[in-house]
């Protein structure tokens, strides 16, 4: 039987017994043999029975077992998605990353056993495209394409094409997985690409944008499908002509501003607010819609922060302390807000003064935050012979938010009440090092739903490529999604 090296048995010493038992089962040092008793149950103690040991190698010998055969299915991807999808395997027994990812999608579908049936012969059809069954978008691990397949499962009944009819050219899953859902559903190719993502997406509002597609699919138009905005003529005219790389609420935003006689450069500030997230509070948006279309000399970069604005005045609530320590939420600033009447050198004022007030550091509620599920980030990065420390941590109080808008010269600040309520998070993203001080770079949102969906550094400037780096493994570090408009 194998020993361990005398340089190591010097050092580590072992009961004899111990060091026979830990060899054969592959371990040369205590650390790796404690870790291992660790993590399945065992005591870390060299005082062990013969029965103890006999118990952890029975343990180890199974474990040993199902990794040759998980080995053996992830050389054969059609008895792998046969057992993952008989129930015959778990995602918890999977170690391979991109097959355990397949396998808690298929989880996660909760079907019936005959729809897995028929989950998996649709499956099998597309298993020698090996990418669009196992694979992701690049860059993007969060968005497996075995998600959008069992979606597109979902709505089988709809399918205008066999799927043993479609084939494919291309080599790149993106664009595999794009002409697929247009063999599916889209009779006469009519169907803007944007479109094709919302087959991969998991939130609730996506489960509208499909039923678009088939609509849209089978030649009908926009106007006629189940909308949260009024959709005209001239919007669905302008719908499908919007950038392929928008979302579709983007897409409907990008509609609205066009039939309004906007240009791209006001549409691209407009899409990167709120507006280009949500449809709620419709009503009201639209006149600031109207409003923006009607002024086309309002600079580009005034639009973020005078959403920020109205959204706080008209929809955020404020918090009053009544007494030392006691505080009580009040109403908006402005509930009945309304932009009739209203001109483009006033309501800038109005937005630039209630930036100078966010941007002084007043006494609100002391209460922090919640802590978010996740955690931040510290890198060191080295560019160019020099080395850098990047840090990415979460805002969780007012004082905090206030301090980042100051430097910053954004309105986080009126991010306050949502950070309170929990519909998102805020995290600051700084850069020391070479000498330099600490520096704030970008402040990031996440919102509920653990999605990255705005970062802006100072006076709302974009990330540059060495900060989205960084905040792209953070997302992958920390299990986040990041909004496909970013």
């Amino acid at each position: 039987m194998a020993r361990r090296p005398e340089f190591l048995r010097s050092i580590d010493p072992v009961p004899t017994a111990i060091e026979r038992h830990m060899t054969a089962m592959g371990f040369h040092q205590s650390r790796s043999y404690f870790d291992w008793c660790r993590e399945n149950g065992f005591t870390e103690s060299f005082e062990k029975s013969r029965g103890d040991l006999q118990a952890e190698r029975a343990a180890f010998d199974t474990t040993v077992e199902k990794q040759k055969k998980q080995s053996r299915l992830h050389k054969a991807p059609k008895a792998f998605l046969q057992a993952v999808c008989l129930g015959d395997l778990t995602s918890d027994e999977i170690s391979r990353p991109n097959y355990k990812r397949t396998a808690a999608e298929i989880e996660a579908s909760n079907e019936s056993r005959e729809a897995r049936k028929s989950l998996l012969e649709m499956l099998l059809t597309l298993v020698r495209y090996d990418d669009l069954v196992f694979g992701s978008v690049p860059g993007r691990e969060d968005m497996a394409f075995v998600r959008g397949l069992i979606k597109l499962h979902d709505r089988k009944a709809l399918w205008l094409r066999p799927l043993h009819q479609w084939k494919t050219r291309s080599k790149n899953p993106v664009r595999q997985f794009g002409e697929l859902t247009h063999h599916l559903f889209d009779k006469f190719g009519d169907v803007p690409s944007l479109m094709e993502v919302v087959w991969l997406r998991n939130d609730r509002p996506s489960w509208r944008y499909r039923d678009w597609y088939v609509h849209l699919g089978r030649g009908h138009n926009l106007r006629t499908a189940k909308s949260p905005v009024k959709v005209t003529k001239k919007i669905a005219h302008e719908f499908v002509r919007a950038p392929h790389d928008y979302t579709v609420e983007q897409a409907v935003r990008w509609g609205q501003l066009r039939a309004l006689g906007s240009g791209p450069n006001t549409i691209n500030a407009l899409v990167a607010t709120r507006l280009g997230r949500s449809f709620e509070n419709e009503e009201f948006w639209f006149t600031v819609l109207r409003f923006i279309a009607e002024n086309p000399m309002l600079d580009p970069r005034q639009i973020g922060p005078l959403v920020d604005y109205l959204q706080n005045q008209r929809f955020e609530p404020t918090e009053v302390e009544v007494a030392p320590g006691n505080w009580r939420q009040e109403p908006p600033p402005q509930p009945g807000l309304s932009m009739r009447g209203r001109t483009v050198d006033t309501l800038l004022r109005q937005v630039d003064a209630w930036h100078k007030g966010l941007s002084r550091v007043r006494r609100l509620s002391g209460e922090a935050y919640a802590r978010a599920d996740f955690d931040g980030i510290a890198l060191e990065r080295s560019s160019r012979g020099r080395s850098s420390r990047w840090t990415v941590r979460q805002l969780r109080s007012a004082r905090e938010l206030q301090i980042e808008g100051a430097e910053l010269r954004h309105c986080v600040s009126s991010y306050h009440w949502s950070c309170a309520r929990g519909y998102c998070t805020i995290w600051s993203l700084s850069r020391s090092g070479d000498g330099k001080s600490f520096e704030r770079r970008q402040t990031i949102e996440v919102n509920k739903s653990g999605t990255i969906v705005q970062c802006r550094g100072l006076a709302n400037r974009d990330p540059s490529s060495e900060e989205w780096s960084v905040i792209k493994d953070w997302a992958r570090e920390a299990d986040l999604q990041i909004a496909p408009y970013l």
